[in-house]
């Protein structure tokens, strides 16, 4: 009987003859995987000073630390649509885009990697009150073409390889303890959607002049993300129609308006137009999105509207919760 390999994307093992994994809908692939190019984004991650803290707790010790950091992060590639490519001993190997294609790649890698810093905290605080050792993690980040599938004939395993790979470690490498440190490919892609800091020009192993590279310092609110826009042409028809709308719901009436059509007809451009319209009228506005990577989490985006309705999308949870 020929054993059922699990899901690529989520890791849980299909049922018999299914063409579709039934935890998370991606495609089940056959143990033949064919090497083909991806356009990905990927994350490495290394412990600071890794030989230090094996010094100083012993192997038996430094293998729990580094399972449990192991265990830690992988579940934040997964919660964002990563594969761990392999665990480096001291470190991991995240790819964002291969073997199922996102569109958004590059962000959701910087939201895994910010939120791999946040758990590596959490654990650093727990080693340092029992090991009195600090913790602390280096990311890079680096997005392009590579060549993703099975290598190996004996025991092949799913990886990604390629010029881009090597970027991203040595992005890694540069990057200060604690941080996040971005390749230049990958900042043009997320420019728009997070916080990064001033572009600096950072030495490499194998290049004799320094490569460009940005601190990501935070994932951008809702204003951040908005860019400056050219004047609408071509839609008058569309915006009268949903200024009469608006017109009616300021007169009392209730109204929902749903904007559909095919991939890359402005309607995001039309919500956002008819947003500025309504707060031209004195409308208060509220506005949130759908995320692709919160897709299977249930009411995500009620709440991000009520978040924002109530004022208070920039605080976090704890924050959010503390008594006033």
């Amino acid at each position: 009987m020929t054993a059922i390999a699990a899901c690529r994307t989520c890791g849980t093992e299909p049922l018999e003859n299914a063409r579709f994994c039934h935890g998370c809908g991606s495609p089940v692939q056959d143990g033949d995987t064919h090497a083909e190019y991806k356009q990905v984004t990927v994350l490495f991650a290394d412990v600071v000073h890794s030989m230090d803290i094996a010094a100083a707790v012993g192997a038996e010790r430094l293998r729990e630390i580094m399972a449990e950091l192991l265990d830690r992060s992988s579940a934040v590639v997964k919660r964002y649509g990563g594969t761990v490519d392999k665990f480096t001993g001291d470190g991991i190997m995240a790819v964002f885009g291969a073997p199922t294609a996102l569109e958004d790649h590059a962000f959701r890698a910087c939201l895994a990697a910010l939120d791999i810093q946040d758990v590596v905290k959490q654990l650093a605080s727990e080693v340092e009150d029992r090991d009195a050792i600090r913790l602390r993690l280096r990311i890079g980040l680096n997005s392009g073409q590579v060549v993703a599938g099975e290598i190996g004939s004996a025991t092949p395993s799913y990886t990604a390889v390629g010029e881009q790979v090597g970027m991203a470690q040595r992005m890694e490498s540069v990057a200060p303890p604690g941080a996040v440190m971005l390749s230049e490919s990958t900042a043009r892609l997320v420019e728009n959607t997070v916080l990064l800091g001033a572009p600096e020009l950072m030495y490499i192993k194998g290049t004799d002049k320094p490569v460009p590279a940005r601190r990501l310092q935070a994932i951008g609110n809702d204003e951040f993300r908005r860019r400056s826009e050219s004047s609408l042409v071509g839609r008058a028809l569309e915006i009268d129609t949903l200024a009469r709308i608006l017109d009616e719901t300021i007169g009392g009436a209730g109204h929902v308006v749903n904007i559909v059509g095919p991939p890359g007809i402005g309607k995001s451009r039309l919500v956002r137009e008819t947003a500025a319209l309504a707060a031209g009228r004195g409308m208060p506005v509220h506005v949130t999105y759908g995320e692709s990577h919160a897709s299977d989490i249930p009411f995500h985006v009620v709440a991000r509207l009520l978040r924002a309705e109530t004022g208070i999308e920039a605080l976090d949870a704890d924050t959010d919760r503390a008594p006033t």
